[in-house]
């Protein structure tokens, strides 16, 4: 369970393989039939494993060397871990193994592998193998990660590109259709994965709705495949071979999810219906109250360490702060007192996040509407409860 909420606030993009530094020697002229590849994963059964994996290939079998240097990984014996991942502030490393063993590791969960060879030059060839080996290195592997700029295939991306002699594969210009990093989690993220989409979208803040360029799209794996097959360099060479597929999918396919928006329109009707109940009966609903100030304000607390207290890119500026509104907690810690002015903070911000529900470029996802709903209706019967009819409780 904790693995799995850890990887929820940075949703993990790269799968874990087995480390084999001892695989490592140092690069050498390449000889003949010498290439470099780039393996793209298709993706997995978990959330992380969702947007697929990257790593580079080596092939050089004259000089009896055949690794696979994969981006992105972490280990669970790091001092503090928890806090460093929640932080922003955990490293990763790259880390090289037998091809032989990569392949297997797919072969074993099902999942697809295709190649790309890189149409490099010997020199080129020979400056990507070296600069491999020397960041594989145990005081050069460690780096800080981002998920969206600086991930398993963004490095792929980068050591391709920075092994070119005069060329180049990096395009800043925006496509016609240009997406943004949350509209590519979206198209990743199947109708089998909405209570993790939910949590992503939590998460994620107004920097991850900005139009991508064509290079950033190269953070999902399967995008930067799509783009090599066709990418020319900026001598107008392709730059890569047709892609082929080494394995083929076998994996099981998941069973659909629950959507979490029917399961919150659901329970906005249950409260609606509580709350007219209460009216007419006198009911007293301050454990109600306690149940979702107290859940909405602790969600609050953390997407506020997300934007001020961690150093992740992706979840500054959220605007689902202006619902999951730490000031909940307030009204929790004074259930029995009523509390207009707060009230009125809080039920501004909720009609501001109802508007910005509607209007572009904020994003919300689809179950935060009735969650919003649910809010006001319990803050507007608590402010205008009358005085003579005593606190709901």
């Amino acid at each position: 369970m904790k693995k799995n909420i850890i990887i929820l606030i940075l949703f993990v993009l790269c799968i874990k393989t087995t480390p084999a530094q001892d695989t490592l020697r140092q690069a050498q002229v390449p000889g003949e039939g010498a290439y470099a590849s780039v393996l793209t994963c298709g993706p997995g059964n978990e959330f992380y494993e969702s947007f697929g994996h990257s790593a580079l290939r080596i092939c050089d079998t004259a000089n009896g060397t055949d690794i696979v240097f994969n981006y992105g990984m972490f280990s669970f014996d790091e001092p503090n871990f928890y806090l460093k991942f929640a932080g922003g502030q955990l490293n990763y490393f790259v880390s090289a193994q037998t091809f032989e063993n990569f392949i297997l590791e797919y072969q074993y969960f099902g999942r697809s592998v295709y190649e790309q060879r890189l149409r490099l030059t010997p020199s080129e060839l020979q400056t990507l193998h070296e600069a491999l080996e020397t960041n594989a290195l145990p005081e050069n592997k460690y780096y800080l990660y981002d998920f969206f700029r600086d991930n398993c295939a963004t490095r792929v991306r980068d050591k391709v590109d920075e092994s070119l002699d005069g060329r180049t594969i990096l395009n800043d210009s925006l496509p016609a259709d240009a997406a943004t990093y949350r509209d590519l989690v979206y198209k990743y993220t199947d109708s089998t994965l909405l209570w993790w989409r939910l949590g992503v979208d939590l998460l994620l803040g107004a920097r991850c709705d900005r139009p991508m360029t064509a290079a950033q799209y190269m953070y999902i794996p399967m995008e930067m495949m799509m783009q090599l097959d066709t990418l020319l360099t900026a001598d107008g060479t392709t730059l890569t071979e047709p892609a082929v597929q080494l394995l083929t999918e076998k994996r099981v396919p998941m069973k659909k999810s629950v959507s979490p928006t029917m399961c919150f329109w659901l329970l906005f009707a249950i409260v609606l219906l509580l709350t007219l109940l209460a009216r007419r009966n006198g009911w007293k609903l301050n454990w109600l109250d306690g149940i979702i100030y107290g859940v909405a304000g602790l969600v609050g607390l953390l997407l506020t360490y997300m934007w001020f207290g961690s150093d992740h890119w992706c979840t500054k500026a959220n605007p689902n702060l202006l619902w999951a509104n730490p000031l909940m907690l307030i009204l929790l810690l004074r259930l029995r007192h009523r509390n207009p002015a707060t009230v009125l903070v809080v039920a501004c911000c909720l009609l501001a996040a109802l508007v910005g529900w509607a209007l572009p470029p904020i994003h919300f996802n689809s179950a935060v509407l009735p969650i919003i709903l649910m809010l006001l209706v319990r803050l507007a019967d608590r402010f205008t409860d009358k005085a003579d009819k005593g606190v709901r409780v």
